[in-house]
C-alpha cells in the first residue's frame, strides 16, 4: 500500500522507517496523520482505517518503532522505549510545511509522550507545539506495570511533565476508565490542554479487532468523520503555549513477578456481584473456605488457556474447604453463555460488567488471580496464566486450608 518510505538516521545508530500513504486526491489541507504503531499495521481492519482516512484527504504516516530496531513485542519492550524515534519522525513532520497530528494506542502514547517532549525542548517550535495541531492518543496505557497482582499501577514521570494538547479517546468499556480522571489530572499538571472523548459501549482496540462487534465495527468505520470533528473541537488558541518539564525523572519499566506471589496479608475487597443466570454472589459468605478469586475475558487467550487446570484443581480438593470464584470483565451474560458453550468450565464466573470490581483490585492485566485464606485475607496474587494443578501450589493451598 505504501507509496514510498521515509528512512531517518538516529544517533544511537539505529534508523526509523517511516511508511508514508498519500491522500487519495492529491495534496489536501488536512494535516498529516502520523500513527505509532503496536504491531496491528498488516491487520485487515488497519488496512481498512488507512485507506478510509487516505480517501478523506489524510496523507498517512505509519511508524512500526520496535520493528524499526528490531525489538521483540514485549510490553516492557515498548514501556522501555526513550522516545528517540518519536522525536525524529516530529523534527521531520515539522519540516513538510504543513499541520501534523502524532497519533497512539495503548503502551505507544507513553513512547509518544516521551517523544514528543524531546522534540519540544531540542527544537524550540513555535508556542511549544509549532505545526503540532493536536496529540491522540486512544486507551492510552501510560502507568508502569506492577510488580505484582492486587498493586496500584503507577504512572510514568513523562504524564505530569508533559505540555501538550492533546485528545484522549478512551472507550466506556476499556479497562483504564476508572483511571482516566488520574490520568488527566497528571497531563493538567503541566498545562496541557486535555479533551476527552468516550466511545459509548465498546471495548479497547474496538477499531482494530479482529472478532468486533456491530457496535465496535460502526465505532471504526466512523473514525476518519469523528476525526474531523475531535480536531475542530480541540483547536488551540493563538495566545497558548507549551513547555514541557526540563528536568525529567528517570524510571526504568518494572519488571513483573513471575508464578504465585505472597502478598501482604489484608482483608481482600468485598463484593456482591451476579452470577451468568442471574443468582447474586456474595464472596463475604465464602468465608470458611479458601478461594482462588480469578479475573478474566474470554477475548484473552491466557485465561482460557488456563481454565482446565483451574478445573482440575477445583477437582483436587473438598468443595467445603476450597472453592474457585472467576469474574468476567464486563462482557455481557450472552457473551459468556456462548463461550461456556465451547470450553467446560467448572466453577461460578460472575459478571464484572462495568468494571467496578476489578477496578477495587486494581487489575491491571487478564488473568490476574488471587488466593484468599479461609479468613477472607488476600495471601497470594499472579498476574498471569499458570498450571494451577501444580503440586506446589496444591501444597500451599493445603497449608492454608490446615
Amino acid at each position: 500500500m505504501a507509496s514510498e518510505s521515509i528512512h531517518l538516521p538516529l544517533e544511537s545508530g539505529e534508523e526509523v522507517t517511516v511508511n508514508v500513504y498519500p491522500a487519495t486526491f492529491g495534496e489536501s489541507e488536512k494535516p498529516i496523520l502520523i500513527w505509532f504503531t503496536e504491531g496491528y499495521a498488516s491487520r485487515k481492519p488497519f488496512k481498512q482505517l488507512i485507506t478510509q482516512l487516505n480517501d478523506a484527504g489524510y496523507t498517512f504516516w505509519q511508524v512500526d518503532l520496535l520493528e524499526s530496531y528490531f525489538m521483540e513485542r514485549t510490553p516492557i519492550n515498548v514501556r522501555g522505549l526513550t522516545g528517540e524515534g518519536v522525536e525524529a519522525v516530529l523534527k521531520q513532520a515539522s519540516q513538510q510545511d504543513r499541520a501534523f497530528v502524532p497519533i497512539s494506542t495503548g503502551r505507544m502514547s507513553l513512547v509518544l509522550l516521551r517523544g514528543a517532549r524531546l522534540w519540544q525542548l531540542a527544537h524550540t517550535p513555535k508556542q511549544g507545539i509549532g505545526s503540532l495541531q493536536q496529540v491522540i492518543t486512544f486507551f492510552p496505557n501510560v502507568f508502569d506495570a506492577p510488580k505484582k497482582a492486587g498493586d496500584a499501577p503507577q504512572l510514568f514521570p513523562i504524564v505530569s511533565a508533559t505540555s501538550l494538547p492533546i485528545t484522549l479517546v478512551q472507550p466506556t468499556e476499556g479497562t483504564y476508565k476508572w483511571k482516566l480522571p488520574e490520568i488527566i489530572e497528571a497531563l493538567e499538571n503541566n498545562q496541557s490542554q486535555v479533551m476527552i472523548v468516550a466511545v459509548p459501549d465498546v471495548r479497547d482496540w474496538y477499531f482494530l479487532r479482529r472478532d468486533p462487534n456491530e457496535l465496535e465495527k460502526k465505532s471504526g468505520e466512523a473514525i476518519p468523520s469523528q476525526l474531523e470533528l475531535w480536531l475542530k473541537a480541540s483547536r488551540v488558541s493563538a495566545q497558548a503555549t507549551f513547555k514541557p518539564v526540563e528536568e525529567l525523572i528517570s524510571q526504568d519499566a518494572t519488571t513483573s513477578l513471575k508464578g504465585l506471589v505472597p502478598i501482604s496479608s489484608r482483608l481482600a475487597p468485598e463484593f456482591i456481584l451476579k452470577d451468568i443466570n442471574g443468582k447474586s454472589i456474595d464472596l463475604k459468605d465464602k468465608r470458611g473456605k479458601v478461594i482462588l478469586l480469578n479475573f478474566w475475558a474470554s477475548w484473552c487467550p491466557p485465561c482460557v488457556k488456563e481454565i482446565p487446570s483451574m478445573n482440575r484443581l477445583a477437582q483436587s480438593f473438598n468443595a467445603d474447604q476450597f472453592e474457585i470464584v472467576s469474574v468476567n470483565f464486563k462482557e455481557t451474560p450472552a457473551t459468556i453463555e456462548a463461550f461456556l458453550k465451547q470450553v467446560q468450565v467448572d466453577f461460578p464466573v460472575l459478571i464484572d460488567l462495568d468494571g467496578r470490581v476489578s477496578a477495587r483490585y486494581e487489575i491491571f492485566s487478564f488473568p490476574s488471580s488471587f488466593i484468599i485464606d479461609s479468613k477472607g485475607q488476600l495471601r497470594y496474587s499472579v498476574n498471569a496464566a499458570i498450571e494451577w494443578d501444580d503440586p506446589q501450589i496444591q501444597s500451599i493451598i493445603q497449608r492454608l486450608i490446615d
